[in-house]
């Protein structure tokens, strides 16, 4: 079973993405902030995790850095609606994270998971 650890401060977005995920099998944990996202990656593995960039106590882009540090094994995706600069693509390159602009629909959440898993099965379609 998928483990992903969702990280937003928008209710509406952990929720949907969450019960959608959990109706399809996916074993799901949600943080509302950078200090319970470090503490969650720090005491469990998750094979994706993702990550917003602006949340209330932390910039997710820094704390991309560290969760790699912590989990090298696991894939991360960073999700924002603001546009990122050169230098913040680059980082993400640099540090193998993916990227998903938000808004975004369900689908493309499946794709990202079926292919980090390399396995589109491994994702319940809809």
């Amino acid at each position: 079973m998928t483990k992903i650890l969702l990280v937003d401060d928008k209710e509406l977005i952990l929720y949907s993405l969450s019960k959608t995920l959990r109706n399809r099998g996916v074993d799901v944990t949600t943080a509302t902030n950078g200090k319970d996202a470090l503490r969650e990656i720090q005491s469990s593995f998750y094979d994706i995790c993702f990550l917003d960039v602006q949340l209330p106590d932390a910039n997710g882009l820094e704390l991309m850095k560290t969760f790699r540090e912590l989990s090298p094994g696991t894939s991360i995706i960073i999700m924002t609606a603001l546009c990122l600069d050169n230098e913040q693509q680059q980082s993400l390159r640099a540090h193998d994270c993916h990227y998903l602009p938000k808004p975004f629909e369900l689908d493309q959440v499946q794709s990202l998971i079926a292919e980090i898993s390399n396995n589109p099965a491994a994702v319940v379609k809809a």
